[in-house]
């Protein structure tokens, strides 16, 4: 594991459950899986702490553990995912859009409380909020948390779930082997194996922890209650749910694609964007390209308001152009402009098929990041050479010293910095066989993937970073942290605003610290969503 990658998951850890939870997490992310007895030894920590430390862990769906033979006896490893811990980076975009992306109040209230306890139930988040059932918040909460469930953006949490998926595709071969010999395994059969377990699909009627309640239309003689509609899902109070990272990466991915369709093109074309996007409402960031949607119901799902701008636009346009013609020039054009490669149409039945290419937008979005921070680092002339480099293919320094039109000291200079920053190769092409540097040609190459990978890492440190930072800054203030929170508790206690615990430069050193704080949470903020684009959408 990356060093930068290893710092950022302790920091997190640290700052979420302690310095204590956090020596155990190293171990793991260092040493892989391990028994209980070795992660006590390594942390050197007793084996209670080390116990109560894990089971903190694998509440909070971060640390798997799998029951396997050894010899006469049982043994149980314990393992840390990696991704887990980095998703808890995302957990204020999360908590922040959560009412926007499912629409409907409260979601953000529900998603909070089950990103704090890891995992939870409706019943634990009434009681933890003190609601009474025979509220009306009551009666709005259950049906946000019944529509949630529904749309995904909460999934059950089952007895399998502990075991990670490694545990669960060894498991399964070791299944399919057992049927097909008693004995070792030839290559063939080992082979075949692999390739049914690889084409078996996931099976769609996954439990969503709700209660199928009767469909009365299809029973006789039972009257269906005026109030209850047919086929409606109830949510089982008692089941343990989870947030699922992945649905909320993807509506957090369709998010920085309609900013970056509204920047890239207009807002008219970002709006279609989002209808686009909401229609297809797929729930894994990794998807190549969506569902084919209709043209027709595209349009019919363009919102109308009073400031409409494509009335507008119809306004400027020639007579004749209406709503829905002007609707389809956007989606020829969102389908045809080579800037954007933003739909490809299917069909032509119902006025069109299209489906979303997720995959050619992100690659775009972060060929637009990737060259803006070449550009902040290395200045124009550095993003000059990546994009003749890119556009060429390997070159030698003296053709890029003609296509660049530059001083050959400055290109050598830009070479030298871009390819100690990881974000350009050097490919030796030796004209004899003593491989002698004066018979050598060195050619230049850019690797978006490879650039991807170091500009992810340098995301990494600098993250950090910034977490570093952080913890010594509020270490150096714990002082006068600490009095702050006893003059608020005070406050709330008395119900009283007179109460004042710190002086006029105690406050002054507090506002600067917040201020401080607040800038590293912006900064931190715009990298983390770089991040997930860079990360997730490989």
């Amino acid at each position: 594991m990356a060093q930068a990658l290893l710092l950022l998951c302790c920091y997190l850890i640290r700052d979420d459950f302690g310095p204590i939870i956090e020596e155990v997490a190293k171990v793991l992310l260092q040493k892989g899986r391990l028994p209980l007895v070795s992660i006590s030894k390594f942390s050197k920590q007793n084996l209670s702490k080390t116990r109560e430390c894990l089971f903190v862990l694998i509440q909070h769906n971060l640390v798997y553990w799998a029951e396997t033979r050894e010899g006469s006896r049982n043994s149980i490893h314990y393992s840390i995912e990696q991704s887990e811990i980095l998703a808890r980076l995302n957990f204020g975009i999360y908590v922040k859009y959560a009412n926007e992306w499912a629409r409907h109040r409260g979601a953000d209230e529900i998603t909070h409380y089950m990103l704090l306890t890891g995992k939870g139930t409706f019943t634990g988040f009434i009681e933890d909020r003190n609601i009474s059932k025979r509220t009306n918040k009551f009666k709005e909460l259950k049906e946000t948390f019944n529509k949630m469930v529904v749309k995904r953006y909460l999934t059950p949490v089952k007895i399998t779930d502990s075991k990670s998926a490694q545990d669960k595709a060894s498991e399964a071969e070791q299944r399919e082997l057992a049927k097909v010999t008693n004995f070792i395994p030839t290559k063939k059969q080992m082979a075949e194996v692999k390739a049914k377990l690889a084409a078996v699909a996931d099976d769609d009627n996954v439990s969503t922890g709700s209660k199928r309640k009767i469909n009365f239309e299809n029973v006789e003689n039972i009257e269906r209650p005026a109030k209850q509609q047919k086929g409606e899902d109830s949510v089982d109070e008692n089941q343990y749910f989870r947030v699922n990272y992945e649905k909320f990466n993807a509506k957090s991915r369709n998010r920085q694609i309609v900013e970056f369709v509204k920047t890239r093109i207009n807002q008219s074309a970002s709006i279609i964007t989002k209808v686009i996007l909401d229609i297809a409402d797929d729930e894994k960031p990794s998807d190549i390209e969506s569902r084919a949607i209709s043209a027709q119901r595209i349009i019919r799902s363009v919102p109308v308001e009073k400031t409409d701008l494509f009335n507008q636009q119809m306004q400027s346009a020639r007579r004749g152009v209406t709503r829905e013609i002007l609707i389809k020039q956007y989606l020829d054009y969102l389908m045809e402009n080579d800037d954007a490669n933003i739909l490809r149409k299917k069909d032509e039945n119902t006025g069109g098929m299209y489906t979303f290419r997720y995959h050619e937008v992100c690659e775009s979005l972060k060929k637009e990041i990737f060259e803006d921070v070449i550009m902040e680092k290395y200045g124009f002339k550095g993003l000059r050479i990546v994009r003749i480099l890119s556009e060429k293919g390997k070159l030698d320094e003296k053709a890029i010293i003609n296509l660049a039109l530059m001083n050959p000291l400055e290109v050598r200079q830009k070479l030298t910095e871009l390819m100690i920053g990881g974000f350009l190769q050097i490919q030796e092409v030796p004209r004899s066989a003593d491989r002698a540097p004066s018979r050598t040609f060195y050619l230049w190459d850019v690797d978006y993937k490879r650039c991807y990978d170091a500009l992810l890492n340098y995301y990494y440190r600098t993250l950090a970073n910034i977490h570093q930072v952080r913890f010594d800054y509020e270490s150096g203030s714990s002082r006068l942290l600490e009095k702050k929170e006893k003059e608020d508790a005070l406050r709330q206690l008395n119900r009283s605003s007179n109460i004042q615990l710190l002086n006029e430069i105690e406050r002054k050193k507090l506002q600067e610290l917040e201020q401080i704080l607040t800038q590293l949470d912006t900064v931190q903020l715009r990298i983390i969503q770089n991040v997930m684009l860079f990360r997730k959408y490989k």
